[in-house]
């Protein structure tokens, strides 16, 4: 099996923006994307779903959504959502129906 091409979530150290450069509004985003993924592991299933639409179908509407998020940051947003599914699929089956539910609504 060859090595994975998506890049780690969240990225290594070494590659990640220093601090004392990030912006206040960048703190921010961290902030908003972290609690989020803790929420994805959460064990009420309210705070699962909301943090499953954050980040599979939460359009760029927003300074903190997860896409504005990820330009801002300069993440792949398919290839974060791709290790999230990797990483999520044991504990959360539904993240395909949140995604064909966003598409409906289109």
């Amino acid at each position: 099996m060859g090595r994975s091409s998506i890049p780690p979530f969240p990225p290594a150290p070494e590659v990640r923006r220093p601090l004392q450069k990030m912006s206040g509004i960048e703190h921010l985003m961290i902030a908003v994307v972290s609690t989020a993924f803790d929420d994805l592991r959460s064990a009420d299933v309210r705070q699962r779903d909301t943090a499953l639409r954050y980040f599979f179908s939460d359009p760029e509407t927003h300074v903190l959504s997860f896409p504005s998020v990820c330009r801002q940051m300069d993440w792949s947003v398919s290839a974060v959502r791709r290790r999230l599914k990797q990483t999520l699929s044991p504990w959360i089956l539904p993240i395909e129906s949140v995604e064909l539910e966003s598409h409906s609504r289109l």
